[in-house]
């Protein structure tokens, strides 16, 4: 599909030292949209959330970890946690977007024994839109499919100021819609090679992630994940990146500090027996690790999101 606008890939210029945003610190609804009429320039930052964006008006340029792009009406930008980023908006007093934040729990609100599927999910959707070396890190709409767009993000809008009962429910039903969209498009979109890739291994990823998600805490290699998959350690590695975003090793750290924020929020543990619990043979990695992932060191994530009234 043409696109009215010239993207942009070119590494940036400025500085990546990206101060880390914690959202939802007080906030319990976990999200929060808006309609965004603001100018300016953003300061390089990373969010513990998920952040969409989607333009109405204008041109906005966006810098997204090493990377800029220019982006106009129809685009669709999601950033995932922890990704360094910002935003120029264009001088024209007509620009315009929707932006629709949330936290990784208020989409993967599931039964432990569902977690595993709603996150692949959650990485399988991540780099049809974001990673750049899979495709383009924006979607572009057109037509009726972005006036469904248009109108999902006002529901969306609606839902939030509304705050009544029911709106939590309305508002992730509507985010899976909005999803639902975009994967829609860009299976009409996208080569048959690629669509051809993710349908013949997604069944064989799909085999080795619930053996990472099941033994991830304990000390796995990666020529075993492969046999499982039936792959050669290269084939697998080089799938196993393009469909879930991340290399195996990125992959096995981010489930270890996953685990690692959960008990530091919902526990008293000290941070040693819980580096070894979620996988760290080594109290000082499982530190770097953590603030590599998180922006912050676990101590700070504990005085951050720790409640002390969810300890048994």
């Amino acid at each position: 599909m043409s696109l009215p606008f010239n993207p942009i890939y070119t590494p940036s210029a400025r500085n990546f030292t990206a101060k880390v945003v914690h959202g939802f610190k007080n906030d319990i609804s976990k999200f929060r949209t808006s309609i965004d009429k603001s100018t300016g320039v953003d300061a390089i930052h990373k969010h513990d959330f998920i952040q969409m964006w989607y333009v109405m008006n204008g041109t906005y340029r966006h810098v997204f970890e090493d990377r800029e792009f220019i982006l106009g009406k129809g685009s669709l930008l999601v950033v995932p946690p922890f990704s360094a980023h910002y935003i120029e908006t264009g001088k024209s007093n007509d620009s315009e977007l929707y932006r629709c934040e949330f936290s990784e729990d208020f989409i993967n609100d599931t039964h432990d024994d569902e977690q595993h599927e709603s996150l692949f999910n959650l990485t399988y959707i991540e780099p049809l839109l974001i990673k750049a070396n899979l495709m383009e890190p924006y979607h572009y709409f057109s037509g009726n499919p972005a006036n469904k767009i248009e109108t999902v993000f006002q529901e969306l809008c609606n839902e939030y100021y509304k705050q009544d009962l029911f709106s939590s429910m309305f508002i992730r039903a509507n985010i899976i819609k909005l999803f639902a969209l975009i994967l829609e498009e860009y299976q009409e979109n996208y080569t048959l090679e690629r669509d051809t890739m993710f349908a013949e291994y997604r069944s064989s990823i799909q085999n080795s992630l619930d053996f990472i998600h099941a033994n991830y805490t304990e000390k796995i290699y990666l020529e075993d994940v492969a046999k499982i998959a039936l792959m050669s350690v290269r084939s697998f590695s080089h799938i196993f990146k393009q469909i879930t975003g991340k290399t195996f090793t990125e992959y096995l750290l981010y489930l270890r500090v996953l685990r690692a924020r959960e008990l530091l929020a919902t526990t008293d543990r000290i941070q040693y027996d819980i580096s070894k619990e979620c996988g760290f043979t080594d109290t000082s990695y499982f530190h770097r690790t953590f603030k590599k992932l998180t922006g912050c060191i676990p101590g700070q994530y504990r005085d951050m999101h720790y409640h002390e009234d969810v300890i048994n």
